[in-house]
């Protein structure tokens, strides 16, 4: 575990990384915190997205009854905190990696609703990816792994804790409203079937050092072209 340097960028007016932020670091290259200062930003941003979802849901309905609704590219919200919060996902990646440079290949939301969740996976075209969390939604008494989000990848000692030869555990974070968490983008992970009735909201976004080069119509399969970034907005 490690405090954050004093950062000394702001945006508009407010530090990306404040003063004494604690971090986690349970392995080399994932990193968890825990932002005390977005409970409004939050909010504005789960009504933005919400209003975005059912706008795409009246268009195109559910594209799976399992999975969560997608809306691509952060910084070109019309929405206060979007920004913001874009621009403190790449100031974590790079203080975590030491890289002097964050250029994120692809940014987006995730809106779980009732039943859904995401199967393990990991991330191409990225060194490093980072989650937030806008609201974890409602806790099920009756499922305590509802909506958890999980790293169970073999070749992490984190994952391999009974004697370093086998995967062993899985490691679940505690996440809540405000918590954003760094890893490897070829780290393997998932999210639980989400049970609550409110909506779940993450942002996460895929990171390198260096812009890549465009992508394949394949790899560009259901996401939107980047309609440019957003002006800047207030923060709330």
């Amino acid at each position: 575990m490690s405090k954050l340097d004093p950062a000394k960028e702001k945006y508009r007016g407010k530090f990306l990384l404040p003063k004494g932020q604690f971090v986690e670091t349970p392995e080399k290259n994932i990193a968890l915190t825990h932002f005390q200062d977005m409970e409004d930003m939050n909010r504005s941003l789960a009504a933005y997205l919400i209003e975005r979802e059912q706008d795409k849901l009246g268009r195109e309905g559910k594209q799976s009854f399992s999975k969560s609704t997608k809306i691509h590219h952060v910084d070109a919200w019309d929405a206060p905190g979007a920004r913001f919060v874009d621009e403190r996902a790449k100031a974590l990646f790079r203080l975590i990696t030491g890289l002097d440079q964050a250029v994120v290949d692809l940014s987006w939301a995730n809106i779980y609703r009732q039943g859904d969740y995401i199967m393990p996976h990991a991330h191409s075209r990225s060194m490093g990816s980072v989650v937030y969390v806008v609201s974890m939604g409602d806790e099920d008494e009756t499922d305590p792994m509802s909506g958890k989000f999980v790293i169970s990848d073999p070749r992490l000692p984190l994952c391999c804790q009974a004697d370093g030869r086998y995967m062993s555990n899985t490691y679940m974070p505690s996440l809540g409203a405000g918590s954003m968490i760094v890893f490897p983008a070829s780290v393997v992970h998932m999210v639980t079937p989400y049970r609550g009735k409110s909506p779940r909201i993450t942002l996460a976004w895929n990171i390198n050092n260096v812009a890549l080069k465009p992508r394949t119509e394949r790899e560009s399969y259901g996401i939107p072209p980047h309609p440019g970034k957003a002006k800047p907005r207030s923060l709330t």
